[in-house]
């Protein structure tokens, strides 16, 4: 029965991809690895296991079609905004220098301009996937290299959708386009236009009405499969009308749950889709050719990875950053097979250079995980061996801050180190920056901050702002994996410096206190103390009992995570002189009662056995206020007493029982 071998190949690809899947991610590759090897094993170069492999290229289209319509979603303004700079940047440095060096080593090995033109498109481009999971999984998305990283991916991703664009007029095939063919494309095109201009977001907006999500999920995928069947018949490709479906709805206000419904059947179908490239992969000819692809393997990494640094290197980062970034993009990525398999439909790539080709990209992202975890330490031995700075800028910033001493050194130029020079200088406490990005650096000298310019996990960079003479260092950044390294070399430098670092989660801070930190600020930690903070206030808790519980908080989260002795930072350890007592804040309301008369009116201690310690009024604290003070409107009261006699007494305020 068809329908039972249908189910049979269906079966034998889930569970296989399942267990693949599953070993690779055990020793920390990508199940995308996993999938293609599925594809090995069960295709007709393997063990010939499935019958219906049409079907199965079917389903895969689906999965190209998916994955183009989700970049598309990506693309909101807001994104390429961000990241505009290091988009044209970082990205155009990348994709032009990889894809020129390929296609000229194409047309040096004997290929024809349409192949060499291919292998440049196709070589240029790195794994989306794999590199923005393993900066996930390491934290690294917010830090230079990862922003560098980001900026050439997404530079990479428009350009997908170029070369599919390019892919079809390589081919000797191509047919001519008629007067009357190239105004039905035209018709086409502009229909789809003006229906997401006018219809599609009236439309999507009654499907919410409805709330059946149901409805919404089908209604989405309708026009996923709509698009790419109309650009389809107006002789494009059916990827770029899934971009451009993506690419509509990028900018509504239903994106993100788009995203979210259309992920879960993107990463299914993807699945098969490289099940499927791995079951056109010849595993003789590639045992056969195996020193060819080994070293195409290794001239391809080390073009793009010298292809990367250089694009960090024009967007103004320094030299270890860039090489780190061009260590994590040295791969070829996912799109570059559904590039291949297009450009072997049409016709502009041998078999067998195909094959090779396909050999080359596999390997590359095979091998992703191990560079990733290896990059840090390959671009610090590389920096140092090649001497990235020179003696003459080093002696320009140590002649720059040779005059600075007890001074505090800020790693960092982002919000966080913004906020804490602003209160140094508040104080007057001598400080200097030290930033990765070059142009946050222009900036902040604009403005007269001191500044360097460079790693400040190095040591030669922190000589430069005079570690051995500073007082303190706040490490001020998103890069955890920077910390590790920073924060030892700090204390190795400076025994006697204070070291105050922020991480991401509160299980790093053992780890870092180990290598030398003082004090640790955790984002997670301090988010939590902000939302109980609101949220108290937002049932009316008096201020000085939320200021209470947070330092309770705090005092708790240093003994347990930092097991030394932490004392007390509340309000009543400083200032109560009374066995129990406690200082609150209570704002004067605007209906209350004691508006306009004096405190001796009002014989405000012998009521509620509380003291008025001091009264804070347009921004000026009046202390000790005398008896004869009127309470006057928007007076903020500072109350002295036990708990019970200041509930009293905030009554008092108030007129009412509370």
């Amino acid at each position: 029965m068809p329908e039972l071998v249908a189910l049979e190949d269906i079966l034998i690809l889930l569970g296989l991809a399942i267990a693949n899947a599953y070993i690779f991610s055990r020793f920390r590759q990508s199940p995308i690895v996993g999938y293609l090897a599925t594809g090995l094993l069960v295709g007709p170069y393997g063990f010939n296991l499935i019958k219906g492999i049409h079907e199965v290229e079917m389903v895969a289209e689906v999965g190209v079609i998916l994955l183009l319509f989700t970049i598309g979603l990506e693309f909101s303004y807001k994104r390429i905004t961000r990241l505009k700079r290091l988009l044209f940047s970082a990205g155009s440095t990348q994709v032009t220098i990889t894809g020129v060096t390929v296609f000229s080593a194409a047309l040096l090995f004997g290929e024809n301009i349409s192949t060499a033109v291919t292998l440049g498109m196709v070589m240029a481009l790195s794994s989306t996937a794999i590199v923005l999971k393993l900066l996930l999984e390491r934290g690294e998305v917010d830090t230079a290299h990862g922003r560098i990283s980001l900026g050439i991916l997404l530079f990479q991703d428009m350009c997908v959708i170029l070369f599919i664009v390019i892919l079809p007029m390589l081919s000797a095939q191509t047919q001519v386009f008629s007067a009357l063919t190239l105004a039905k494309s035209f018709a086409i095109l502009f229909s789809l236009f003006l229906f997401v201009r006018y219809l599609l977001k009236r439309l999507l907006r009654s499907i919410l009405k409805t709330r059946a999500p149901e409805l919404f999920r089908l209604t989405i995928l309708g026009l996923v499969l709509g698009t790419a069947w109309a650009t389809a018949q107006a002789g494009l490709s059916l990827a770029l009308g899934a971009f451009l479906a993506g690419l509509a709805l990028a900018e509504s206000d239903s994106s993100h749950q788009v995203m979210a419904d259309v992920i879960p059947f993107r990463d299914v179908f993807l699945a098969v889709f490289f099940i499927s490239v791995g079951m056109l992969v010849d595993i003789r000819l590639l045992l056969s050719n195996l020193a060819p692809v080994m070293v195409g393997l290794i001239l391809i990494s080390v073009v793009k990875t010298m292809a990367g640094s250089i694009a960090g290197l024009i967007a103004r980062y320094p030299f270890r950053t860039s090489l780190v970034a061009g260590l994590m993009t040295f791969q070829v990525g996912e799109f570059s097979f559904i590039l291949l398999e297009q450009a072997r439909d049409v016709g502009v790539i041998a078999f067998e250079t195909y094959q090779l080709a396909l050999s080359i990209v596999a390997l590359s992202m095979m091998i992703t995980p191990l560079i990733f975890r290896e990059a840090h330490r390959i671009a610090a031995i590389l920096a140092n061996c090649l001497g990235h700075r020179s003696e003459h800028s080093l002696r320009e910033e140590q002649e720059r801050t040779a005059n600075l001493e007890g001074h505090v050194i800020i790693a960092g130029y982002g919000l966080a180190g913004r906020n804490v020079a602003k209160t140094l200088r508040e104080m007057r406490i001598p400080y200097i920056h030290i930033e990765l990005n070059g142009e946050m650096v222009r900036q902040a000298r604009k403005t007269g901050e001191i500044i360097l310019h460079g790693d400040a996990t190095t040591p030669t960079v922190l000589e430069g702002a005079g570690v051995h003479r500073a007082r303190a260092i706040v490490f001020a950044i998103n890069d955890q994996a920077a910390l590790y390294r920073a924060i030892p070399t700090a204390r190795e430098l400076n025994a006697k410096l204070f070291i105050l670092a922020r991480t991401h989660f509160v299980l790093n801070i053992d780890q870092l206190i180990r290598l030398g930190a003082d004090e640790i600020i955790t984002d997670e930690f301090s988010a939590g103390l902000e939302m109980a903070a609101f949220l108290l206030r937002a049932f009316d808790v008096p201020e000085g009992r939320v200021l209470k519980i947070l330092s309770s908080l705090r005092e708790e989260h240093h003994q347990r995570y930092q097991q030394k002795d932490w004392q007390t930072r509340n309000l009543t350890g400083y200032l109560s002189v009374l066995d129990g007592g406690q200082i609150e804040i209570q704002a004067v309301p605007k209906d209350s009662p004691c508006i306009g008369k004096s405190l001796r009116e009002l014989d405000f201690r012998a009521v509620t056995q509380c003291s008025i310690m001091g009264i804070v009024r347009q921004e000026r604290v009046i202390y000790s206020p005398p008896a004869d003070l009127q309470i006057e409107p928007g007076d903020t009261l500072m109350l002295l007493g036990a708990e019970d006699d200041i509930h009293k007494a905030r009554e008092f305020v108030h007129g009412h029982p509370l």
